[in-house]
Formats: structure tokens, sequence, C-alpha cells
């Protein structure tokens, strides 16, 4: 019996040792895995990760000790739940990114302790530490932060008003006595004394008790702040960027005159400044405050050895040798503009989009653009500096309104193409709080304002157009229900309201003489529209005219042009003669037959829209908002449920808000039911892509012009638009999820290529390519892998996923899990455990056995 034992433990011995490699390689898979998803959000700038800097409200830029800001506080327990008057540090882990979740919402959010060590302590629960911090309510991890009382910090951020201005002091490190960053937020309000300590985490409402202010944000209300019901607003921070500076190219370079030295790269680059304005629609006093900001002045290496004044495109481990490089400032400054701004973080169907202005955590481009909290507000406290040198031209010149100033507010509003209900919707603001809107008209017209648009609108208005960056000032504004918006800053001086005057064609087109059964051709003609206020515009690409086969005798053709419901034209002179007559056909031969235009190039119908992938709305575990007017529906993190159609009626005042599942009944996923498969063929070895992104491998091929750069955001698995993207192929493989843009967009009908590596053991395996085209709404290709990549063609860009055409192995670590709510619990990691289920199950059998011949053996004896 003894040699039994002994031979059944030594089997357990081996088996043990056999199978222990293999639990010990798949933990370390799901390690990597989660460490890799906790990074998705990073800075488009990521010199703010090579060294810490502070600045003050001159504008100095300085570099800052990022070691330590942790506080010997031993008498707190990380997992309190006395809420009494505590103080969140996230300064534990030097200068690097800490990921949060917005508590109401559920959006992916990133700050850096840093540049932003304190936030208000709002209590613990379930392992997450609820804060306040630079406007956002949030959740972390609590082993993430520190929770200090709040006697014990030597520094917390705090407000004062000095010389009429209100100053922000803002602490970097709690364990000194000092504040590194101080910034100018603009003239005090009547409503704040100077000598008096104030303290705010959204800079909108004011306590002069710590303890009072922790008290009102836990009961999610402003009530006891000393300026309730009137919220501040930093001017500049809440600027809309579709705004336009007074001051010229050349009073630009005066104002930054003290603050540039001789070899900046700031030098003479106004006139860039306001051409990229006048050209993209993005405010030239704020680039130039964000440049400052980002460059030092025109001075950091990046700046000066590859002339990118923003950083833009840098990597973390190695800004100074990935940043893109530029030929010249100016281009760096037009890129800016166009793909990164009016393209990308004014897009109101991008991921990135929470608002167009600089903002806070809570909302604007700050949001996702960068992990310093106050990198808005910096830029502001240049702007005020630039604009205090000119004499204050451009401050509180225009009307700002507000959707939702307490940041427990999350409602989603529709941005309409005209002042009703039944007006198209053109997109949503999406659920941030404190999201601010640029008002033309003080006066609301059937109880809606007009609104500059964040986005490109289409010619006629009636949509997004977002493979373009151009922006008309004049043409591209939008309404927004007025219960929904709150006027916090009123502008100087209302514009009076533009309107269209004369039509005339300026320049006739290439051909005038046409034969009967032709069709019009504009080629060569310039249309020009006069409007009331002086100005001209080119208007050539949105004339319409008449497409039907001319007819001999025809002396003119007619043009118009519509501007606000105004329709005016111009008659351009024509001579039609009559067609040649057909010859006989030979005998025997058949007739031939000359086919008329209308054979050769059929009319065009424009199909009723189908529904975009953004009004795809998957289910928000947050309560559903008082209904409204306007049809205002719960905040989904990441998507705007009917941007660019209104294919819904609007809700009328006091019906209920519907919160539905993901449906796709109504939306065509397969593009192939349409007769479009894409292009799923491989390119030949020979040829070499024309762009490609070097940090992915994925590539671009035809269409492209020269000097386009490939950009490519890999979305986080943990991120909200990460599992809207997917939801089509949940069931399946999931390979990759990608947001491809290029810096400069393909021409109108051009196509091209898009390559996606995806690893060459899958060579030969089908997948399924999603493509959500902004204009088409969403695109699925069934390419087959070749050489380790997918290939497909496409006419645009934005969000790809890619899929195998085949479930994941049920007991395979890597299956995709999707979220039930936008706060899942997360499943427990899987080993290798189970990968050995029936070597186990017989070890346990054999086990069992000596035991119990073991227990008979004892018997036996007694």
């Amino acid at each position: 019996m003894q040699r039994i034992r002994r031979f059944l433990v030594l089997t357990l011995l081996v088996c043990l040792g056999a199978t222990l490699p293999d639990i010990m390689s798949h933990a370390e898979e799901m390690s990597g895995e989660q460490t890799s998803a906790g990074s998705g959000l990073e800075d488009e700038n990521s010199q703010r990760l090579d060294a810490v800097t502070a600045m003050d409200e001159a504008g100095n830029i300085f570099e800052v000790d990022e070691e330590g800001g942790e506080l010997n506080d031993p008498g707190i327990a990380a997992y309190s739940r006395d809420i009494s008057v505590k103080v969140v540090n996230f300064r534990t882990k030097g200068n690097a990114v800490t990921n949060y979740t917005e508590y109401k919402t559920g959006a992916a959010g990133y700050t850096n302790g840093a540049y932003g060590a304190d936030a208000a302590y709002l209590g613990t629960n379930g392992g997450k530490v609820r804060f306040m911090l630079s406007g956002v309510v949030g959740e972390v991890s609590a082993d993430e932060v520190q929770v200090v009382d709040f006697s014990n910090a030597k520094s917390i951020s705090y407000y004062a008003v000095e010389g009429g201005r209100l100053r922000h002091y803002i602490t970097q490190d709690m364990s000194l006595e000092k504040h590194a960053t101080s910034l100018d937020n603009g003239s005090a309000p009547t409503y704040l004394q100077a000598g008096v300590t104030y303290y705010s985490y959204d800079g909108h409402y004011f306590y002069t008790d710590y303890g009072t202010m922790i008290g009102d944000y836990q009961n999610e209300t402003r009530a006891a702040s000393v300026n309730s019901g009137n919220p501040y607003y930093n001017y500049y921070q809440y600027l809309p960027f579709r705004s336009r500076t007074s001051y010229s190219g050349q009073e630009l370079n005066s104002l930054m005159i003290g603050k540039i030295n001789g070899s900046s790269k700031l030098n003479n680059t106004g006139d860039y400044f306001t051409n990229s304005q006048n050209t993209y629609g993005v405010n030239a006093l704020i680039m130039t405050g964000i440049a400052a900001n980002e460059s030092g002045w025109g001075t950091s290496s990046i700046c000066q050895n590859k002339n990118n004044l923003f950083g833009l495109n840098a990597v973390d481990a190695s800004p100074g040798t990935s940043a893109n490089t530029y030929a010249s400032v100016e281009e760096c400054i037009r890129q800016f503009a166009d793909g990164w701004m009016s393209r990308k973080y004014l897009n109101p169907n991008g991921w990135t989009y929470k608002g167009g202005f600089l903002g806070n955590k809570a909302s604007g481009v700050n949001v996702k653009y960068a992990s310093d909290p106050y990198w808005g507000e910096k830029a502001a406290n240049i702007i005020w500096l630039l604009d205090g040198n000119g004499g204050g031209r451009d401050a509180y010149a225009y009307t700002i309104g507000i959707k939702d100033t307490i940041a427990t507010g999350h409602t989603s509003v529709n941005v309409r193409n005209g002042s009703s209900q039944s007006s198209a919707s053109l997109y949503k603001t999406g659920a941030s709080s404190n999201y601010a809107v640029l008002l033309q008209d003080m006066a609301a017209e059937n109880g809606y304002y007009r609104i500059q648009s964040d986005g490109v609108l289409s010619g006629d208005r009636s949509g997004l157009n977002t493979k373009a960056g151009e922006y008309q000032f004049e043409q591209m504004f939008a309404y927004i229900h007025s219960d929904y918006v709150a006027v916090v800053n009123q502008g100087g001086t209302v514009a009076a309201k533009k309107e269209l005057q004369s039509v005339t064609i300026s320049q006739a087109p290439a051909k005038t003489v046409y034969t009967a059964g032709e069709v019009f051709d504009p080629a060569g003609m310039v249309v020009t529209a006069g409007f009331s206020d002086g100005s001209q515009e080119d208007v050539t690409s949105v004339i319409t005219y008449s497409q039907e086969p001319l007819q001999a005798g025809t002396g003119s053709i007619t043009v118009s042009y519509t501007y606000e419901e105004t329709v005016m034209s111009a008659e351009q002179a024509i001579t039609v003669n009559e067609s040649a007559a057909t010859p006989e056909p030979d005998e025997g031969q058949p007739p031939v037959t000359t086919p008329t235009p209308d054979e050769v190039t059929p009319p065009v119908t424009t199909p009723t829209p189908e529904p975009t992938p953004d009004e795809v709305t998957p289910p928000v575990t947050t309560p559903t908002p008082e209904p409204t007017p306007d049809g205002v529906t719960p905040p989904i993190p990441g998507t705007d449920s009917t941007a660019g159609t209104d294919s819904t009626p609007s809700p009328t005042p006091g019906a209920e808000d519907n919160l539905n599942p993901i449906s796709v009944s109504d939306t065509k996923l397969d593009t192939e039911e349409d007769g479009n498969t894409g292009d799923t063929s491989t390119p030949e070895a020979t040829l070499t892509p024309s762009v490609k992104n070097d940090s992915t491998g994925i590539w671009v091929r035809g269409g492209t012009s020269e000097g386009v750069a490939c950009m490519v955001e890999v979305v986080a698995k943990d991120s909200e638009p990460y599992h809207t993207y997917i939801e089509p192929v949940k069931d399946k493989v999931i390979l990759g999820v990608y947001d491809i843009s290029l810096t400069i967009g393909l021409a109108e009908g051009e196509t091209t290529e898009v390559g996606i590596p995806v690893g060459e053991q899958y060579n030969g395996k089908k997948t399924v390519v999603l493509h959500y085209d902004s204009s088409k709404g969403l695109e699925r290709f069934t390419p087959v892998v070749e050489n380790g990549e997918v290939v497909v063609r496409v006419s645009g860009f934005s969000p790809f996923v890619v899929a195998l055409d085949e479930a994941p192995p049920a007991s395979s670590p890597k299956a995709e899990q999707k979220p039930q709510e936008a706060q899942a619990v997360r499943r427990a990691p899987v080993t290798g455990d189970e990968s050995q289920a029936v070597l186990w199950g017989v070890l346990l059998t054999l086990s069992f056995g000596m035991i119990s011949m073991y227990l008979f053996s004892k018997k036996r004896i007694k």
C-alpha cells in the first residue's frame, strides 16, 4: 500500500510540474492585455510626459520637479468611508497618466497628477474613490490615488481676486507649501471679494469653506456656493473655436513681442494663423495660445527641430524622435487647423468631440486632447495675456451660452438646421456638462437660438460634411432649443443678420455652344453671391441648374443659389444648334442608334439616407432625463444618436424619452446586399503604399495628395467607442479597432485602398471589416487575409473594426466581453487551468481512489 501511495504522489508532482508553465504563461498574457487596455487615452502632445511644467499668470512656462508628491498620512485609510473633509491626491506615481470613469455617463477619462494634484473627495464605494477635479465628477481605483485629511495637505488649489482679476492657484504637489501654477481667469465677478480665499473644482461655483463645498458636491447641488444660480465662466476657456479674432496677422506678431526671442519658431507666424482661421474656421488667437503653451513660446526641441508647434503625434516613449516633422511652421499650423481641429476635435461625429472650445475635464477639447487637467485654462491664460497687450479688443465680444451648468446634468440636445422640431437634426451636443455654444442672435426664433455650428456643414446645410475642413462662417449656422441654454456672456454687439442681395456670373463657362440633346456643362464658370454686409463669396460649388437635355434654339440657362431660404438666379447666354442628321445605315446592317444623354448617364436618384452608426444607441445606465420639447436623449458616451438625420419626430413637451437597446433591423450592415462588396484584393508585392502610419503599419494607397499623412488612433478596449463599434461583430474574434484619418481628405468621388496588418498566422482566413463612414453609414467588407494583412477600398475614413469571421474559442482568455452596462464589472483574468481540465479531472479521481484505499486498509487492520 505504501508503494501505491508513493507512486500516486509522484504522478501528481510530475503532472503539476508539466502544467505549471502553461498556467503561468496564460496569466502573464492576460496581465499584459489589462495593462495595454488601461492606456487607451494619450496626450496629443506627450512632451507633458517628458518633463513637468508649470505656468504663471504672465505666461511664463518653466519645469518643476516631477518626483514625490505623496503625503505621510497614516491615520487615513485608503478605503475610508468617513467623508468629513478629505482630499484626493492624484500625484502618487510621479509624471504619469491616471485613468478614471466619469460618474454619471461612464465615459473614460484620464488625468496627470503632476499637473493637478488635488481633487475633492466625495466618498468611496466598491473600491472606487469618487472625486471632482477640473469640472468632472469621476471614479478612480482606490489603489491609484491617496485619500488624505484636508488638514494634512500642505497646499490646496484655490481662487483669489487680485487687481480686479480672478486668479487660480493650482497645486501640483500637496506635500509642498506652494502653488507652482497661477492662472489669470479674466475679470473677477462682483460677487467675489479681494482678500478672501475661494475654493472650487469646476471654476464656476465658489465657496469660502472647503467642507461646505464638499457637502454640496455630495448632494449634487450648488445651493451653498456664494454665487448659486449665477455661475462664472472664464471667457476664453469657453469661447468656441468657431469664432474670429479682430487682430490681423501683423497685429498678432506685435502681441507676442516681449514673450518670444529671435530664435522662436513663433516669430512672424501671425499671417499663418489668420490664414488658417479664414480657411478652416478656427480662431487664430486661440490657436496662438495653444501653440505658445505646447511649444514653450516656440522654443521646445520638437518645435525647433521639426517645425512642430503643437508636438503633434508624439509617442510617449520617445517624444523627441517620434513627433511629426513638418516642411514649415506654416504647414504645421495649417494641418493643426484642418486635420486636427476642424475635421477631428470639432467634428460632432468624431469620438474625440466633447465640445468645440478649450474647456476642462468635463467638456471641450481638453477632455481628450491632454492629460493636464488645466490645459485649456493655461491656453486661455496666454490668450488673456496677448489680448491684454492689444488693449483687450477681443475680450467678451461674443455671446456664449452653456448647456448643463452643473456637472450632474448630462443631456444630449439636437442641433438642427432650422428653428423648429420638424427641422433636420445636424448633430447632437453629446452628454458633456458645461457645453458651450456661440449665439449669433440673442433673440430666440420660435424658441430656438441661432448658433455657430461646430461641425462643417454640407452646401445645402442638410447635414455634416466630415470629409472637409474648410469652413464658411456665414453659411455654417444651426439652431438649438433655448430651454437648454443659459446665456453666460452677452457680447458687446450682436451682428446684424446677413442677407443675400445678388447672384452674378462673374466668369462664363468654357463651353457656350451646344448641339441639341447635350447637357449644360458649368466647367470654368464662376458664380458670385453678394450679401448685405458687403461681402462677396464664390458659390459656384453649390449652385443649381437644369440637367435636362438642351433643346434647339435655347438661348440661356438659369443658375440659382439658395441662402437661408432666399433664392436668387442669374442667366448664362448659350447657343443650342440642331443635331446633325444621322446617315442611313448600309443595307443589311442594323440601324445605328445614337444614345441620348439620359442613356449614357442615367439620372442620379438620391436614396433616402440610411441611419449612420451614430444612430445606433446602446443602452445607458443613467437616469432618464426630464422630458424636453426638443427630444433630448439620455447621455450616450462617445455617440450622437441622430447626427445628420432626423428620421424620428421629437417628442412633444411632457413626453417620456425611451431608452432602446441597440437595433440594427432598419440598417443594412452588409453593403454586399447593395452590390458593394468592397475591394478585398491584396496589393501586389512590387507596389508600395503611398502613405503609411509607422506605429501601426496601416497604409493608404491611391487618391492621396503629396504631403498627406495617415493618422491612426488605436481605440482602447475599455472605452465606450470600442464596445459601440464592435457591436455588430461582438460574437467574433476582434483583431483590432482603429480610428483612421488623413491630414488632407480625399477629393469628392475619390476612393483609396486601406491596408491593415493583422498577422501572417491568419493568412487564408476570412475576415469581417466594418467601416463607419460618416456619410454612407456602416460599410461591411469580407476580405481574406493575405500576406498578413487585409485590404479594402473605401471613399472615406473614420473608425474601422477588423474581426475574424469566426466565433472565439469558448475557453479563450482573449474572447471579447462587452459590458452590459457603461460601468460593468470585469471578469477575473482566466488562467491556463481550464486548458488542462481533463488532466486535472484524472488526477482528482486518482487522489480520491488513493484516499479510499487507504481508509479501507486502515479499517481491515483494525
